[in-house]
């Protein structure tokens, strides 16, 4: 019975040991499994992070365009990273956004983690929406509607619905317009009403947009008797007239944004005008203009809007004669947002989905 009990005894260490054995394994394989989650999972969050990345330095500089064939590498967290995006649609016009897809790759000891995010591309201009073919955001103007002028918040080219053909910000301002436009006020037509006041209706911040496009090349500003061009449709502009200004007959079709303004010493002399035979397509901005003179047979499409800058109190002197014909039209608020979002260079990326 002694011999049974010592050879049992051997096999329950023989058995033990193999079990001791089978766990040291299991440790070492649990140990090794976890080693290689962690780094997955960091490569995973690196790859993650830079995609970040990548999208505020696209939101800084537009032009930055890494590819397939030449990505963006650079190294995080003891991670190297590779990341490239791609245009996989865009718009059907300027305005409509884009679809693009950015692939960004960490490796980091020997794990390799791919994350794919595919976002919409949209160009920023600021251009307030057009609220009627006259939007008068000031209380401090005059008005004087004579000869054929006229203004209609009809919608001209049938794809929107219409607007008023004059807005203003308090009761005053529409007594101002009724009794300034007196028997011509059958002039301004719309289905939607000839003047309806909104007291929501402020220039600003229309006046930060205008002081930044002023200060960005591509900008134009013209004087005097102008006679060149005014943008196209497939390349509408910016324009700024300052001091003295007349736009004259013979002048080409227009696009994009013109904003007339007069400020401090500079108006004095003399008053702003609009003349001739041209047509203007798009936001048409009269800022602190101390004369807004209207003559001739000149066709504004769009909106046209009329406002004071902060401190400045100026009576804005409204004189719409001869031919001048105020029209909204919505596909011209278009020409103006892309004139605008291609000088401001800004985009807005919204994220769709990400996948691994």
């Amino acid at each position: 019975m002694g011999r049974a009990m010592l050879i049992l005894a051997a096999g329950a260490t023989i058995i033990f040991g193999m079990v001791q054995l089978g766990l040291l394994g299991q440790k070492k394989q649990l140990s090794l499994n976890t080693s290689e989650y962690a780094s997955e999972y960091h490569a995973k969050n690196v790859a993650y992070t830079t995609i970040q990345l990548a999208m505020e330095r696209l939101n800084e500089d537009g032009s930055w365009e890494p590819t397939e064939g030449n990505p963006w590498n650079s190294t995080a967290e003891g991670a190297n990273t590779s990341l490239y995006y791609e245009t996989i649609s865009t718009g059907a016009t300027a305005n409509d956004p884009d679809t693009i897809r950015v692939y960004s790759t960490a490796s980091y000891l020997d794990q390799e983690s791919t994350i794919i995010s595919t976002f919409t591309k949209e160009r920023l201009h600021f251009v307030p929406e057009f609220e009627a073919a006259l939007s008068i955001a000031t209380s401090n103007f005059t008005f004087n509607m004579g000869g054929s002028s006229g203004i209609n918040g009809n919608e001209a080219s049938g794809a929107c619905a219409d607007k008023p053909g004059v807005t203003v910000p308090d009761f005053s301002s529409y007594n101002e317009v009724l009794f300034g436009a007196g028997t011509n006020i059958g002039n301004i037509s719309s289905s939607d009403s000839r003047v309806t006041i909104d007291s929501s209706i402020k220039y600003s911040p229309v006046d930060e947009l205008v002081a930044r496009l002023s200060s960005l090349p591509g900008t134009q500003t013209i004087s005097g008797n102008y006679k060149g061009s005014l943008g196209t449709v497939d390349d509408p502009g910016v324009f700024f007239v300052e001091n003295y200004a007349k736009l004259t007959g013979g002048i080409e079709k227009g696009y994009g944004i013109m904003v007339i303004r007069s400020g401090g010493e500079l108006e004095y002399e003399g008053a702003l005008s609009v003349a001739g035979n041209f047509e203007f397509n798009g936001l048409i901005i009269f800022e602190n203009a101390f004369d807004f003179t209207g003559r001739g047979t000149p066709d504004l499409n769009g909106s046209v809007l009329v406002g004071n800058t902060p401190g400045n109190n100026d009576v804005i002197d409204i004189d719409l004669g001869g031919n001048l014909k105020l029209q909204y039209d919505c596909t011209a608020e278009g020409y103006a947002q892309q004139a605008s979002a291609a000088l401001l260079k800004q985009n807005r990326y919204t994220r769709l989905n990400t996948f691994e």
